[in-house]
């Protein structure tokens, strides 16, 4: 009889997650099977039960952030032992061999498969659905697994290991640090990370959010200033002053045009989050050599260098948790914006 994995899938774009049972891939010599204990909520898994570009294979069991404890390995992993605790960011495999992969960019792989609505092939090219952490176990390669250090709590840890990594990699890449201006354009789950990362790398941290309501958290999550978008005094303060701006907006409705204003010439515009409809640009910014760069989340080795900086310099994420069984109330505490500011949940 086949081993079923179990967990909470959605079936349709309404979002109702129900329990469904599937069957996961064979376990490969390289591969790690993870009993989970905690797997955090995040924007992707609510954008990929939605499906606004109609991408999404039902049923899906969603959920990228997991952390939990080795169950079984594979005959030739000898850097595990059954008991680690682990976690799986958005990705379940990376060959660890092509350009992209020893450049460290695991997460560009042509052969890469990712932890969600995706699928995985086997040897004799026998498809399996890949199913996420909303779940009881999950099955990786190894070199997709990592050791959570004993400082970070398993709940703590799940977003970090999304957006975490995608908000560490960023500023690890351009070099953020003492003498830099640094924007963060919104202030929630990645947000508040960024802030975090910036500061303490050293820079210069402006929080840029359309209201006061949030200055004091932001304030004690490392920035230096605040800039309130929605005051034009604020805005004219601050104009052509930044080093670079991370947007963490997903919004349809950006003023990128103010946005934009904000940046040095030379400077960067790097998006975090990513609309669903065309980002309009203005061509002004190309002749002052403004930069527009985006990320998806890290590779391997950025994933050992991000838990390693939270460890020294204490970066956590607020969260809150709930049962995996009440999946449904976290993802609408998410969906509403009623997250303070990650929802984690616990089997």
């Amino acid at each position: 009889m086949a081993e079923k994995f179990h967990g909470y899938a959605a079936f349709n774009k309404e979002g109702i997650l129900k329990p469904y049972s599937y069957t996961p891939k064979p376990l490969d010599d390289e591969d790690i099977e993870v009993e989970i204990t905690h797997c955090g909520i995040c924007g992707t898994d609510l954008h990929t039960i939605r499906s606004p570009r109609g991408l999404t294979t039902y049923p899906i069991i969603v959920g990228h952030e997991i952390v939990g404890k080795v169950s079984k390995k594979g005959s030739k992993v000898n850097n595990f032992n059954i008991g680690d605790r682990v976690g799986i960011g958005y990705q379940v495999y990376s060959c660890g061999k092509c350009d992209e992969c020893t450049a460290g960019y695991n997460q560009l792989c042509p052969k890469r498969v990712f932890t969600i609505n995706d699928k995985w092939k086997d040897a004799e090219g026998v498809q399996y659905q890949a199913h996420g952490g909303y779940a009881d176990k999950i099955r990786a390669h190894s070199n997709s697994v990592f050791h959570i250090p004993k400082e970070i709590s398993s709940a703590e840890a799940c977003p970090l290991l999304c957006a975490g990594l995608t908000t560490f990699v960023p500023l690890k890449r351009h070099k953020v640090g003492p003498g830099k201006k640094v924007g963060i354009l919104g202030i929630g789950g990645l947000g508040h990370l960024a802030i975090q990362w910036a500061a303490k790398m050293g820079a210069e941290v402006i929080a840029i959010s359309q209201s006061d309501k949030k200055r004091d958290e932001a304030n004690k999550f490392g920035a230096t200033n605040f800039l309130n978008a929605s005051d034009p005094n604020d805005v004219e303060k601050f104009t052509r002053s930044l080093d670079i701006i991370f947007s963490t907006s997903n919004g349809s409705n950006t003023d990128w045009n103010k946005y934009i204003g904000l940046i040095k010439n030379h400077g960067t515009l790097f998006l975090l989050g990513v609309p669903d409809v065309p980002i309009p640009i203005p061509a002004f910014a190309f002749l002052r050599f403004i930069k527009v760069e985006g990320s998806l989340t890290g590779g391997s080795q950025d994933m050992r260098d991000m838990l390693e900086f939270a460890v020294k310099h204490n970066v956590r994420p607020l969260i809150q948790t709930t049962p995996m069984k009440d999946v449904n109330e976290g993802i609408k505490m998410m969906h509403n914006g009623k997250a303070k500011y990650r929802v984690v949940l616990e089997n």
